[in-house]
C-alpha cells in the first residue's frame, strides 16, 4: 500500500515516490485512461477509413491536377461539421477523463481512492473551470506572443536594419528560456486546482508560490520523466512501426491496430504523468510548509 512521505525528499526520492504512486494506482486509472484513448483514436480511424479510396498520383511534378484534387479532398474532410464536432466532444471528455484521472490518483495518495463514478462527477464539476484556466493560458500566451513582436520590432529598429543572424539567435534563445522558465512556474496549476479545489486563477498563484526557489529543482524531475517518457515512446513507435511494415501504410487495418498498441499502451501510460506530478506538488507543498514553521519558530524565538 502506498504511503505519501510526511517530509519533503531528494529528486531521486521524489521520482521514486511518484513512480510508486503511478505503480498503485495504475489499477484505478487504466479504465479512464482506455477510455480517453479510445475516444481519441476513434475519430482517427474514421478520417482513415473516409480516405481509404483517396489516389495518390505520383511523378517528377507533386503539383499535379491529381494531388491538387486529393489536397482538396483531405481538406474538405477536415472541414467536415460531423468531424470537427466529433474532434470538440472527445477532447472535452478526455479533458474530464483526465481530470478524474488526477482525482483517483489524489485519492489512492491518501488511501481513499474515489469511486469511479464520483472520479467522472469531480471530472465534470471541474470542467468549467479547466477550460476557463485553458483559456487563461491561451489569452497569456496571446499578450506574450504580441508583446514580443513589439520588443523584437524595437530591437530591430534600435540595430539599424544590421544584417547579423546574431540578433535573430539571441532574441529566440531569450524567448525560450523565458517561455521555459514560465512553464516551470505555473505547471502545477491544473493540480492545484483538482487536489485543492482551488479557482482558475488561485490555482496559477498556489502553482506560482510553491515552486518560488525550486525551478531547478522541478526542472531536474521533469527532465528524467520526460526521458522516461521519451523511452516507452520509442518502444511503442517501433512496435507501430512493425505492424505498418507488415500490412503496409496505406492499409486501413495498418491505421486501426497502430491505434489499438497506442491506445492499449497509452491507457497504462496515462497516469504516470500526473502520479510523479502529484508527487512534485506534495513534496513543494511539505517544503513550504516547513519553512513557514520554522519562520514562525524564529520569530518567537527572536521575541
Amino acid at each position: 500500500m502506498y504511503t505519501r512521505p510526511n517530509a519533503p525528499g531528494s529528486i531521486g526520492g521524489v521520482l521514486d515516490d511518484g513512480l510508486k504512486l503511478w505503480l498503485e494506482s495504475l489499477s484505478k486509472t487504466w479504465p479512464l485512461a482506455l477510455i480517453a484513448q479510445l475516444l481519441y483514436a476513434i475519430p482517427l480511424v474514421m478520417l482513415r477509413v473516409q480516405l481509404k479510396d483517396m489516389p495518390v498520383a505520383l511523378g517528377s511534378n507533386a503539383l499535379t491536377a491529381a494531388n491538387a484534387a486529393n489536397a482538396q479532398l483531405f481538406l474538405a474532410l477536415f472541414k467536415s461539421p460531423v468531424l470537427i464536432i466529433t474532434y470538440l466532444v472527445t477532447i472535452l471528455i478526455a479533458v474530464v477523463c483526465y481530470t478524474a484521472i488526477v482525482t483517483r490518483i489524489e485519492g489512492v495518495s491518501t488511501n481513499g481512492a474515489p469511486s469511479l463514478q464520483a472520479s467522472l462527477a469531480s471530472g465534470f464539476r471541474l470542467l468549467p473551470r479547466v477550460l476557463l484556466q485553458l483559456l487563461v493560458f491561451f489569452l497569456s500566451a496571446i499578450v506574450f506572443t504580441v508583446a514580443l513582436g513589439i520588443i523584437a520590432g524595437i530591437v530591430g529598429g534600435i540595430a539599424g536594419g544590421t544584417k547579423s543572424a546574431v540578433m535573430p539567435i539571441i532574441s529566440f534563445t531569450l524567448v525560450f528560456l523565458f517561455a521555459f522558465f514560465l512553464l516551470g512556474r505555473i505547471f502545477l496549476s491544473f493540480f492545484a486546482l483538482v487536489v485543492d479545489d482551488a479557482g482558475a486563477i488561485a490555482s496559477i498563484k498556489v502553482s506560482w508560490t510553491l515552486t518560488r526557489g525550486c525551478w531547478w529543482r522541478c526542472s531536474a524531475i521533469l527532465v528524467v520523466l520526460v526521458i522516461i517518457g521519451i523511452v516507452f515512446t520509442l518502444v511503442i513507435a517501433f512496435a507501430n512501426g512493425l505492424v505498418v511494415i507488415s500490412l503496409g501504410a496505406a492499409s486501413v487495418a495498418a491505421t486501426v491496430l497502430t491505434q489499438l498498441v497506442g491506445v492499449v499502451s497509452n491507457a497504462f501510460l496515462g497516469s504516470l504523468y500526473p502520479a510523479v506530478l502529484i508527487a512534485i506538488f506534495h513534496d513543494l507543498k511539505l517544503r513550504k510548509q516547513g519553512g513557514d514553521l520554522a519562520g514562525r519558530v524564529n520569530a518567537l524565538a527572536s521575541q
